[in-house]
């Protein structure tokens, strides 16, 4: 149980600490909640397998734009997981809306799960991602 003052202590719209907030989900249903991948990473490594944290670590090397530019090869060595796991991984993440490959060696994770920037930067980027699901 979360002692009362501690949670009075981190206020959801806390203007110096932009890493991540606590929010009550009972009453915020319509907030954003903002996570630090590497420290997630760094929490729930000893706990998760590696396969369950390449969505959070995918996450958390994107671009401003929600962009990852880097080879099959390269996030293979990036995320010390097999070349033929992680294009069968990528085969499901398309399938459920998580990410999509623009092209070779570029791919771009859906905004409506994560983006870097304000409301604004994130209806351009939503945008951008049903032209290119689209295709």
């Amino acid at each position: 149980m979360i002692d009362r003052d501690f949670k009075k202590s981190y206020k959801i719209d806390r203007p110096n600490y932009t890493e991540s907030r606590a929010v009550d989900f009972k009453e915020e249903k319509n907030r954003f909640l903002n996570i630090s991948p590497k420290n997630y990473i760094k929490s729930m490594g000893d706990i998760s397998t590696k396969k369950n944290l390449i969505p959070i670590m995918l996450i958390s090397i994107m671009d401003k734009d929600n962009k990852i530019f880097n080879s099959l090869d390269e996030l293979s060595e990036i995320l010390s997981y097999p070349k033929t796991g992680l294009s069968v991984l990528f085969g499901e993440y398309y399938k459920n809306d998580f990410m999509i490959k623009i092209r070779n060696g570029v791919y771009m994770i859906n905004p409506l799960i994560s983006y870097k920037g304000s409301k604004y930067e994130r209806d351009k980027l939503i945008k951008e991602y049903s032209d290119y699901s689209k295709r």
